[in-house]
């Protein structure tokens, strides 16, 4: 099999990597669900405040696709229904009852799900909640359960900082894994591509049955799903489909079918420089960070995020996990500027680009915080952005295209390949201190409302 091999790009040394501990959580009394955690969805509220639900019952529903529901992950009551601006559905909070009960689904063996008809396994995902777990690009919404893709992918070699290793996260859940590969399979009737790294052993991924398996080698961003899906099935047009879903979430699709329950159990990591107890945790979808953190001391000032320091998302104590979060990262504050940085050595200030004495040592000893390190500017094409995007795409021309709103030049220069998580090592390393995600995110919103 030949590796494929990622040149460009850059993994980030940052300090307060999470421990190979993993502890069980203590039950906690609440878990809150956020529309906001599912781009592009428009939520209908299927539940009232005070209203009894078991885990698995539908809270909102897509007014899009008026099958897609998202359900809860506890029993209990409503306890919240909180609204935003114009009475935008923000949070459902649900008070977890002793007692909680569950929905039931049809539990069916390995055989049995080999045999499933594929309307039988998409009305299961349907009703159960989990078929937001099936995202596609281009766009990266929840995937249209009329479409047919092209083929699926499952990156299971993450290089985002802090992320769980894919082993560490199907320990003990290798055949509901395998049996949600399979499913997936017949579902759709197209190929499901795995990636890996160069080096996986574990054999829950590299002797995976139903799969076409890819082997990549390279820094992050080669972990990407979009990376994998520009080198492997490439997305020409916005009508080329293409499905994608986390490792972990093909696991809870083999538990759904071969239990017949909602599975709702995650493993988190917790890391950042600013926490003193760094490690992964056991626990359920919808757990509140302060929940998660109770047993941590932070340190102050310190920003709290739901996902990597590179894609996720500032958030609240009060705030739930996001849906699609494997990592809370906590890093510190700062809101100071170094008088003339840009002209001293640099022995301890982080370097991508070779421009400090760090860079020689590895970027070992620095460490990195939320400063900007430095002022917004005009677009500066140093080449920075080119040396760190493994596309073959000229992402300074498309920024300029998407900022111009010529749709004509966006398709030509490949818009629809293009996602904000890959550009996110963009925007750390660019000089001119421009949100290239959020350009990008606006550029994908653009053409799919008018191209």
């Amino acid at each position: 099999m030949s590796v494929i091999t990622i040149q460009k790009g850059h993994t980030l040394r940052i300090g307060g990597e999470p421990g190979s501990s993993i502890s069980s959580l203590q039950p906690a009394g609440r878990v809150a669900v956020s529309p906001g955690d599912f781009y592009g969805i428009k939520p209908r509220l299927l539940v009232k405040i005070g209203e009894e639900v078991k885990k698995g019952t539908p809270l909102f529903g897509d007014k899009r696709f008026r099958d897609v529901v998202v359900t809860s992950p506890a029993g209990g009551r409503v306890s919240e229904v909180i609204l935003g601006d114009r009475r935008r559905l923000e949070k459902i909070v649900i008070a977890i009852a002793e007692g909680e009960e569950a929905e039931r689904f049809t539990a069916c063996s390995l055989d049995e799900c080999l045999v499933l008809e594929p309307d039988d396994i998409r009305t299961t995902l349907l009703r159960s909640g989990l078929w937001p777990v099936l995202r596609q690009r281009p766009f990266s919404i929840i995937a249209d359960p009329q479409a047919s893709p092209k083929a699926v992918f499952v990156s299971a070699m993450p290089t985002a900082p802090f992320v769980p290793s894919t082993s560490m996260l199907l320990e003990g859940r290798e055949h509901f894994f395998q049996a949600g590969l399979l499913l997936l399979g017949r579902l759709t009737g197209v190929p499901v591509h795995l990636s890996v790294s160069a080096d996986e052993t574990a054999e829950v991924l590299v002797k995976a049955e139903g799969v076409e398996l890819h082997r990549f080698r390279g820094p992050h961003p080669a972990g990407n799903v979009g990376i994998q899906i520009h080198h492997i099935a490439p997305i020409r047009h916005r009508d080329d489909v293409v499905w994608y879903l986390l490792p972990r979430d093909v696991a809870r699709i083999g538990e759904l079918f071969l239990t017949g329950e909602l599975p709702t159990d995650i493993l988190v990591a917790l890391g950042g420089e600013a926490l003193s107890n760094r490690c992964h945790v056991r626990t359920r979808q919808g757990v509140l960070l302060e929940d998660l953190l109770k047993n941590n001391d932070v340190e102050e000032p310190a920003r709290l995020i739901s996902g990597d320091v590179l894609t996720g998302i500032a958030r609240r104590r009060t705030d739930a996990l996001g849906f699609y979060d494997e990592v809370v990262s906590v890093i510190p504050e700062s809101g100071t500027r170094e008088f003339l940085g840009w002209l001293l050595p640099g022995r301890n200030r982080y370097s991508a680009s070779n421009l400090f004495l760090s860079s020689l040592a590895g970027n070992k000893g620095t460490r990195l915080d939320t400063a900007l390190n430095g002022s917004r500017r005009v677009i500066i094409p140093f080449g920075n952005i080119e040396s760190v995007l493994p596309m073959d795409i000229l992402p300074t021309w498309l920024l300029k295209m998407i900022l111009a709103r010529d749709i004509d030049e966006m398709e030509r220069l490949g818009i629809y390949e293009c996602d904000p998580e890959d550009f996110a090592l963009c925007s750390f390393v660019d000089a001119s201190k421009m949100e290239i995600s959020a350009i990008i995110r606006e550029g994908l919103d653009y053409m799919q409302q008018n191209g």
